[in-house]
């Protein structure tokens, strides 16, 4: 109950009745799966029961955010039980600065979005030469 408290909180209440008379669907917090790989970050949600057309994802200023909107509950008579949790779905992250923003894909595949966030590439130390004559001095340098 506590951890329904400080969702709602955060969230605002899920799954109470407004005025008119329609249940709201609650939002809940969506749990992620990161892996990261040489090349990239790879995050993994389950949106079950969700078409493609209804999940959003955008990266704005270093957080990446996943929507995913439900549609209200329309039922002809009165729930006994309710089990299965359906709602909305919601989830920002924060990625490191070294990402590749405009190669980010979402692929949706039964149930489960991956979102493949390309890192950018490392810089890689440049060597210089040097020349040298031997014999040159700087200038304007007592020694």
């Amino acid at each position: 109950r506590m951890m329904d408290r400080l969702f709602e909180g955060f969230f605002g209440p899920g799954g109470t009745n407004p005025p008119d008379g329609k249940e709201a669907p609650p939002t809940y917090f969506m749990p992620v799966d990161i892996l990261e790989t040489e090349d990239a970050y790879i995050l993994q949600g389950a949106v079950p029961g969700f078409s493609p057309d209804r999940v959003e994802v955008t990266f704005d200023d270093g957080i990446l955010s996943i929507q995913a909107a439900a549609d209200p509950v329309q039922v002809n008579g009165q729930w006994l039980r309710r089990e299965r949790p359906r709602g909305s779905l919601v989830r920002k992250l924060e990625l490191p600065a070294e990402v590749q923003a405009e190669k980010i894909v979402a692929a949706f595949d039964n149930g489960i979005l991956t979102i493949t966030v390309p890192k950018a590439p490392r810089s890689q130390p440049v060597r210089i030469p040097v020349s040298g004559n031997g014999s040159r001095k700087l200038t304007g340098v007592r020694g």
